[in-house]
């Protein structure tokens, strides 16, 4: 099975939207019921299901605000995709910068599994030339 670049596109369109607006039923949502997610590859176990990953982004999101998230160009192979994702926020009151890169594999319109790496910088950070591509 394969995913439509279509498909990818809508899901990362919402999973900004989640992030902007802050709902944490919308970031289950997008994800199968019996989704993993891995939020870090130094995570010893994923979130697995909707109440998990729920709970994870409510916590995540305690003092965010004023997101700006971007993606870079989805590498799709069958159900499995590669994209890189830029996001600009407030945490606490202070600027951050998160760069990062998706792993995912999708179920239809829905993410099965999620597996993210990225780094967090201090400041609000332009993506570097050729970013994305």
């Amino acid at each position: 099975m394969s995913v439509s670049a279509d498909v990818v596109k809508a899901w990362l369109e919402e999973f900004g939207r989640v992030w902007r607006e802050g709902d944490v039923e919308g970031a289950a949502a997008i994800m199968t019921e019996d989704a993993s997610y891995r939020n870090s590859p130094f995570l010893e176990q994923p979130y697995v299901g909707h109440d998990a990953i729920a709970g994870f982004w409510e916590a995540a999101l305690v003092g965010v605000s004023d997101v700006d998230f971007r993606y870079g160009t989805p590498v799709i192979e069958g159900d499995r995709v590669g994209v890189e994702w830029w996001c600009n926020l407030r945490s606490g009151g202070e600027d951050y910068t998160l760069a990062g890169n998706f792993l995912l594999t999708f179920a239809g319109e829905r993410v099965a599994d999620l597996r993210e790496s990225f780094v967090k910088q201090k400041g609000a950070l332009a993506p570097h030339a050729g970013w994305g591509l």
